[in-house]
């Protein structure tokens, strides 16, 4: 009996009943249907599901924090609350990024673990590349390296981005964030919590939805190359820093090639977290110095641009080389 191809069976399938006219069965072969995920099924191209759920995890994530921040402030206040109180925000800045640590779990990650079914006959953990193999280390270490490296690059983007005209009305809002996040990296807090609410949690729940979920969706549909741009892209917008949104997009675009060329998420986990973990470290002990980074008034000093451009030329060329397949 010859040998057969796998991809013979699946033309048998799949293939003849898409196309009936060239020989066919006009009705889906047994089991065809389980072969197909609910979007398949339904006709929804992946990345048109994938922009509909950063919508709508992005909304809950937002709704269930400030609920969250809003009852406590019920609660814990003397006076009845009859607006909206900045001073009584700052001085309950840690139960506001409790709030929203719990909705990133919530919506970011486990929703987003759940919301994959609908995409993949797969398992999750394989669609979102959770995946760990004899490259995955070295690649974690090299990502590690790179995040710290490239930071006077970032910081130079920054400086651009910042020169883009906003409104008076878009700067006093982003600069109400700033100084929020100010106030509860420099102020009295416990590091080791700070770490977890700003690095940790953002590092794992905004990965599985980015370059887990939007990322592979997108790639599924588009290739991988535009996957990489809008995603990340996507990534930068989501923060709603527009002054900010050019790093961002970087970074994110950065994470997504080596999630691509590793096939797992773990260094992109790893260089997020080093990437939100070091301004925590950072703020902590020099906070001068980490206020006129996050503020972009100032470009970087020439030979440490000089030194990050040629240590993130040399690191993403190892990635590059350890990532190889044979």
């Amino acid at each position: 009996m010859p040998d057969q191809n796998p991809s013979d069976e699946h033309s048998r399938t799949s293939g003849d009943y898409q196309n009936p006219a060239n020989g066919g069965s006009q009705h889906p072969p047994a089991g065809f249907l389980h072969e197909q995920s609910w979007a398949e099924r339904n006709g929804f191209p992946l990345w048109l599901l994938a922009i509909v759920w950063i919508v709508i995890s992005f909304l809950l994530f937002q709704l269930v924090g400030t609920l969250f921040t809003l009852v406590y402030l019920i609660m814990v206040s003397e006076e009845p609350i009859t607006g909206f109180d900045p001073q009584l925000i700052l001085e309950h800045l840690d139960v506001m990024f409790i709030g929203n640590s719990i909705s990133q779990i919530l919506f970011l990650g486990l929703a987003t673990w759940a919301f994959v079914g609908l995409s993949t006959t797969q398992s999750r953990a394989s669609f979102l590349r959770f995946k760990f193999d004899s490259r995955t280390l070295p690649v974690i270490a090299q990502t590690v390296l790179l995040l710290i490296v490239i930071q006077p690059i970032i910081w130079t983007l920054s400086w651009l981005n910042a020169q883009i005209p906003f409104s008076d009305g878009y700067m006093a809002f982003e600069e109400g964030q700033m100084e929020m996040l100010k106030d509860f990296l420099t102020g009295d807090h416990i590091i080791l919590m700070t770490l977890i609410h700003v690095g940790l949690v953002p590092s794992i729940c905004e990965e599985i939805l980015y370059r887990g979920y939007v990322q592979r969706a997108f790639e599924k549909n588009w290739g991988i190359w535009t996957a990489i741009i809008v995603s990340g892209l996507l990534f930068g917008l989501y923060h709603i820093r527009l002054t900010q949104v050019i790093p961002l997009a970087v970074i994110g675009m950065l994470l997504a090639w080596i999630v691509w060329k590793s096939d797992s998420i773990f260094p992109a986990m790893a260089g997020h977290f080093v990437n939100n973990g070091g301004s925590v470290l950072l703020a902590s002990l020099y906070p001068e110095y980490m206020m006129e980074q996050m503020t972009a008034s100032e470009l970087p000093p020439v030979w440490l641009l000089l030194f990050s451009v040629g240590g993130t030329f040399l690191l993403l060329r190892f990635i590059h080389q350890t990532t190889q397949r044979e």
